[in-house]
């Protein structure tokens, strides 16, 4: 049974890149089919498009090569012309990933084309994606967005379409430099549309532990201290479970599941984050 006021629509997002956005994504998305037995749209709003290729393998390519309809399409409204013929309509734009009984895993993917699309469109509009939801996805359980990491209407868009957002960070020098662009932001958007409820459903520490060595030494001690105060400055709660380093995270996402290490503990985070949003 679908949820009687629509989906949950989590955007995960942080101004700062290579925090582990994509892997979070697709982990959790495939998790909720799996594991809870939910309904699940992922979203790919990416120009690097690396949630697509996690989730495809080896059939994006094949996607690729077929001019399958993309997030680029939806952006436009329409399916471009191709083999002497004229534009046609949207249509539908998701690729089958998985199902568990009468329940799915789609994907609405993303093209390396994406963002010159945009730049080339005089004023894209933000509200596309959230109109195409409504429309379309009522019946999913849960819609889980991957954003690229940069402030544009891309962000924009995902903020009309979402009503929780999801932070990961690494423990790492600068950690937190995407923190005040993330919280600006926000409080922007609020301020421009006041009838749209957004809000911060946590940080997740993500590569939070090492497989041997010193556990990350002082910097990492360091690290955490900047995030705790940051996140205390925005009020935004900070999940118990963080991620572990694992070399099993690459294979995983490639499809090779003969070797997962640390990646096997990546449900008690998952747990823990579909228990906080009420899912």
């Amino acid at each position: 049974m679908a949820r009687p006021n629509g989906p949950l629509v989590v955007c995960v997002i942080n101004l700062k890149g290579g925090v582990g956005k994509s892997t979070i994504s697709a982990l959790l998305s495939r998790y909720a089919l799996a594991y809870r037995n939910k309904d699940v749209l992922a979203i790919d709003l990416d120009p690097q498009a690396n949630l697509s290729q996690a989730l495809m393998h080896a059939n994006y390519n094949a996607f690729l090569t077929q001019q399958r309809p993309s997030i680029v399409e939806i952006f436009n409204g329409y399916q471009p012309p191709a083999g002497g013929n004229g534009p046609k309509p949207l249509g539908n734009a998701v690729e089958l990933i998985g199902q568990v009984g009468a329940n799915t895993l789609q994907l609405i993917p993303s093209r390396f084309d994406f963002s010159d699309n945009l730049t080339e469109s005089l004023r894209p509009d933000p509200k596309v994606l959230a109109r195409y939801i409504a429309a379309n996805f009522q019946h999913k359980d849960l819609i889980i967005i991957d954003c690229a990491p940069t402030e544009s209407v891309l962000t924009r868009a995902a903020y009309h379409a979402s009503g929780l957002v999801l932070v990961p960070v690494k423990p790492e020098y600068f950690a937190t430099i995407g923190f005040p662009l993330l919280q600006e932001s926000l409080e922007a958007f609020r301020k421009a549309n006041r009838g749209n409820k957004i809000d911060v459903a946590g940080i997740v520490i993500n590569n939070a532990f090492y497989d041997g060595g010193n556990n990350g030494g002082p910097e990492k001690v360091r690290a955490l201290a900047d995030i705790r105060a940051e996140a205390a400055k925005n009020a935004w709660p900070i999940f118990k479970t963080e991620i572990p380093f694992s070399r099993g995270f690459p294979k995983i996402m490639r499809g090779d599941h003969s070797y997962s290490g640390n990646a096997a503990m990546f449900p008690y985070f998952a747990k823990e984050f579909f228990k906080s949003i009420g899912l």
